[in-house]
């Protein structure tokens, strides 16, 4: 399904914007990819506890795992409420 890779396509795009690196970084290219198909990454303290918890549903690895728009109601009352308008 597209939109999985397109959740966690925004997720990594949502990530380099709040933190102002991507999530996944390495010189060697066969770490990064390591990395990567691991989910291995790390979310720096200063972003919010809801904020951390939708980056972590949406660079989920396994897509069944993955925050989906099905999945608004366990957002409707953070901060990203204005996303489920």
């Amino acid at each position: 399904d597209g939109r999985k890779a397109d959740v966690w396509s925004c997720g990594v795009i949502l990530y380099a914007l709040l933190v102002g690196a991507l999530p996944f970084d390495d010189d060697n290219l066969k770490q990064l990819l390591e990395k990567i198909k691991k989910g291995n990454f790390q979310i720096p303290s200063y972003v919010p506890p809801d904020c951390q918890e939708l980056l972590r549903k949406m660079i989920e690895v396994d897509p069944n795992k993955r925050f989906s728009v099905n999945s608004k109601q366990k957002f409707k009352n953070s901060s990203f409420s204005l996303f489920f308008l």
